[in-house]
């Protein structure tokens, strides 16, 4: 019989996501809770499969090394908003996926779900026409050639993902980009959208992947197709 997803929730500091081990459970993976730096080097010695890091401020994103050299284990990171340059260094500093605070549950899951697809040999590609677009690998493509896009722009296209054909008001996009919906925002939402239409679409005029407007809200079209495998 396989056993069940090992999952460690560790808080670097005293804020801990405990919370979340009745759900995980629930979910039918095998969660423990580690507090600070030792206990979570000292439990990851038994099988841990996925890590839940909390970062509690980016001063702990140095450990982060420490904590991967451990294990290899998928690392996913739990830390601040409207951070782009901490979001940057836990990535490259060996995180698999980062998720602001604060966060929805079931979209921390469908990340975990997403992970644990991928350390298992599957893609979760999300094929949008010509775009394709991996939340959790952290890339993009367009008519099969690679897209640069600056993480802010990333992070919109990875929530509008995450409900395809479904309207995001702008303000809602922006408090959740940068914790706040006033009129300057708005315009830098507005400026993204524009910046994203010229890299995904065929007429940045016309679009059929990046849809909506500030008054409709933004939403892209439903999948073409999944990959679920390479």
């Amino acid at each position: 019989m396989t056993p069940p997803v090992s999952i460690l929730i560790s808080g670097l500091g005293e804020r801990t996501h405990d919370y979340l081990i009745p759900r995980l459970t629930q979910e039918g993976y095998e969660a423990s809770l580690a507090v600070g730096l030792q206990q979570t080097l000292d439990m990851l010695r038994s099988r841990t499969d996925l890590l839940l890091l909390d970062l509690p401020s980016a001063n702990e994103v140095i450990h982060i090394p420490t904590i991967r050299a451990a294990c290899s284990a998928t690392l996913i990171v739990i830390g601040p908003a409207r951070n782009d340059r901490l979001v940057v260094s836990a990535l490259e500093l060996g995180a698999d996926d980062y998720v602001q605070r604060p966060f929805r549950t079931e979209e921390l899951l469908a990340r975990i779900r997403a992970q644990l697809r991928r350390r298992s040999g599957q893609s979760g590609a999300l094929v949008y026409g010509l775009l394709s677009l991996d939340p959790q690998g952290h890339w993009a493509t367009h008519a099969g050639k690679p897209v640069e896009l600056r993480p802010e722009a990333f992070t919109l296209l990875s929530l509008l993902a995450t409900r395809p054909g479904h309207p995001y008001p702008g303000p809602a996009l922006a408090q959740r980009l940068w914790g706040a919906d006033d009129p300057a925002s708005l315009a830098r939402l507005a400026d993204i959208v524009e910046y994203l239409r010229t890299l995904i679409e065929v007429d940045p005029r016309t679009p059929l992947i990046l849809c909506g407007d500030s008054g409709q809200g933004y939403w892209l079209t439903h999948m073409a197709q999944a990959r679920n495998a390479d």
